[in-house]
């Protein structure tokens, strides 16, 4: 009796658990067709004529869960900063820091140098006024009060291309589109290297308004033709450099009580950076007989002064994929390519990433790009391929790194939400996306993990392209993917 107990009781188990077995696996087709459903809706009603590419992967198998038209390319932006710092994590390491570096040649008498001094850049972002301060006083330190010889700077480390070959002729003065030399300096900690902050504020009606540029203004010059008009009058002015000239132009009329703030591109970042230090040089009280500023190689007899180290990589992550940092996007592309390559180019840089991808088995030929940052309309990918890198990289050791710089949707503070911060703020998403934002115009995209209402989590990618202000559209179908999951 007891023994037909026991086969009776094994099974109803058995019975039980296939019974188990059939709801999950019948739960488990059910998901699909729902969520095809919702977002399928959302796709037709709200991005109709737009070029839309969806993935959804479970994060931990990389099991497909969600495809509509995975495999159709789309201009991915900002996402394409997504690859750029996986290969700058693998390339550079997460410890890796920028140098930049003062020298000197000839000899020292009675204070005077006759000789040259020599700045030499390795494509620091983080390089800023207060560096160049201290490097003056590096310069007194050692006793020189005068410099009767050159002020160089040394460029060497990158090439001569200021510019991606993706940026329009319009973008050139927009801080999204800044110049790149390997000696540059950004005015925060915000670090758009290459530009400056102008800012205009009302005065006297009728008046110019007065302007303030941070940190300095270097060789760019103030074209302001702008007024001051009263308070309540429509604000039209415009801070804007001329296309390929040292010019900024100031226009339009600016309310008494208004203040208007840009980020305006410089020509050239090594001769503005270089007229800047001849300006903390004359504040530091050391005297310099040529006025012209030169850029040179410095010789292997420079004597070294001081260097100044940038913080590492994975505390400059933070500002750049937070923010969506253009500028540490393309210094990292050339980076890559002078340490790996050892030509300090973006073509260089760019046949490293390829050969990240090929070594993890990414289809590199179907990856598009010109340029690290995403600014280029030519770069393309499907969101497949881009689900595909994100499950990837979680093997790899710098995966938490990599993972802590995303945005994260719904926090206030700018560097933990980032580019995020004021998106998906719905309980079912706020605090649980970590995803790349991208946008370039009638372009918008979203890539990243997110922890689902089941509290599984799982890898998305949404590009779109041809359709503008998509971003909303985007993150409905984000909620929809952590609602129904």
């Amino acid at each position: 009796m007891r023994k037909k107990w026991s086969s009776m009781i094994m099974a109803g188990m058995l019975v039980v658990s296939m019974l188990s077995f059939q709801n999950v696996a019948q739960a488990e087709r059910l998901v699909e067709p729902t969520l095809s459903d919702s977002i399928n809706r959302i796709v037709e009603e709200k991005l109709a004529g737009a070029d839309v590419s969806i993935t959804v992967r479970e994060q931990n198998s990389g099991e497909m869960v969600y495809d509509y038209h995975g495999q159709t390319t789309v201009k991915p932006a900002s996402n394409m900063k997504l690859l750029t710092t996986a290969v700058a994590l693998e390339v550079l390491g997460k410890d890796y820091r920028f140098n930049t570096s003062l020298y000197t040649t000839g000899k020292l008498s009675g204070g005077v140098l006759n000789g040259d001094v020599y700045l030499k850049g390795q494509g620091d972002p983080t390089l800023s006024l207060e560096d160049l301060q201290q490097f003056a006083e590096e310069l007194k330190a050692h006793g020189i009060h005068k410099i009767d010889g050159r002020i160089v700077g040394d460029d060497k480390w990158f090439d001569n291309d200021l510019l991606t070959p993706g940026i329009w002729a319009e973008d050139e003065p927009y801080y999204y589109a800044a110049p790149i030399t390997a000696l540059t300096t950004s005015p925060n900690t915000d670090y758009d290297s290459g530009t400056i902050i102008v800012e205009a504020t009302g005065t006297m009606v009728g008046d110019l308004p007065s302007i303030k540029v941070t940190p300095n203004i270097g060789d760019l010059q103030i074209v302001n033709e702008a007024q001051t008009v009263e308070s309540g009058k429509p604000n039209t002015l415009t801070i804007e450099r001329l296309y390929q000239t040292n010019e900024i132009f100031i226009s339009g009329n600016l309310p008494i009580d208004k203040t208007k703030k840009e980020w305006v591109t410089v020509q050239h970042p090594t001769t503005h950076t270089l007229t800047m230090f001849q300006a903390v040089l004359a504040e530091a009280g050391i005297e310099y007989t040529k006025e012209k500023v030169f850029q040179a190689e410095t010789p292997n007899s420079a004597q070294l002064v001081a260097m100044k180290q940038s913080m590492t990589l994975e505390q400059l992550l933070i500002p750049y994929m937070k923010l969506s940092n253009n500028g540490i996007a393309d210094i990292l592309v050339k980076t890559m390519g002078k340490v790996k390559n050892h030509h300090g180019s973006t073509k260089a840089g760019l046949k490293v990433i390829e050969e990240y991808g090929n070594s993890i088995n990414l289809n590199m030929e179907d990856w598009q790009f010109e340029d690290g940052s995403g600014i280029s309309h030519e770069n393309s990918v499907s969101s497949l391929l881009v689900s595909e890198l994100l499950f990837k990289v979680q093997s790899e050791d710098w995966f938490a790194t990599y993972f802590t710089s995303l945005p994260v949707a719904a926090n206030a503070d700018r560097m933990v939400g980032g580019t995020l911060r004021n998106r998906l703020k719905d309980p079912l998403t706020a605090g649980k996306v970590y995803a790349k934002t991208g946008s370039l115009t009638g372009v918008s995209t979203l890539s990243g993990y997110l922890v689902a209402s089941s509290g599984q989590s799982y890898i998305f990618s949404v590009l779109v392209q041809n359709k503008s202000g998509t971003a909303p559209v985007i993150d409905e179908i984000v909620k929809e993917i952590a609602d129904e999951l």
